[in-house]
């Protein structure tokens, strides 16, 4: 997979509520929202260390979870995943990390760059055989989609992932401003 920003969510264990559902649950440890892909190729430390020092200066922020959906669509699903709503703030980091990977001349291979739709993978279609709207109405029915609609997480932290087949590593974390009630 490669190279990315983004904000691990590891506190949203999913796997028990999703286990009734033809899905391969993604790992806890895994679980994030992708701010800006990168590829193949690391940003060199000099411009991770920008990317770094401007989001040190961005307040952190709440993010709500929203509904259900299927990715890449819903006529050919790979993914299970819940939308994360606040997006004004999430594009926020994204304009400002891309705006800096740019002036870096860092070239970026993220096919999805001109639609940010930030979400939370949270387990993968075991097969295509199945209606993919047969997924969501079970998650509907047996009550999924109302325990983690409206969860709150806090954006305290982005950091620089690497992902290589199941395995993502935070290879540096930028924390951002955070005043003392959060």
């Amino acid at each position: 997979m490669g190279f990315f920003y983004g904000v691990f969510t590891r506190d949203l264990d999913v796997a028990p509520l999703i286990r009734a559902l033809p899905v391969i649950p993604m790992d806890s440890e895994n679980m994030h929202i992708t701010i800006a892909y990168i590829g193949d190729k690391r940003p060199s430390q000099e411009v991770d260390d920008r990317v770094g020092v401007s989001l040190n200066s961005i307040p952190c922020f709440r993010v709500k979870l929203g509904q259900l959906m299927l990715l890449p669509s819903a006529l050919k699903p790979r993914v299970l995943a819940v939308e994360v709503i606040n997006n004004e703030q999430l594009s926020r980091l994204r304009s400002v990390i891309i705006s800096i990977l740019r002036d870096s001349s860092v070239p970026m291979s993220d096919k999805y760059s001109g639609e940010f739709k930030p979400h939370i993978t949270i387990a993968y279609i075991k097969t295509k055989k199945i209606d993919p709207q047969e997924i969501l109405e079970t998650a509907y029915e047996i009550g999924i989609e109302s325990k983690l609609q409206g969860k709150s997480l806090l954006i305290d932290n982005v950091s620089l992932i690497l992902a290589r087949e199941n395995n993502y590593r935070e290879i540096s974390r930028h924390e951002l401003q955070c005043p003392s009630q959060y």
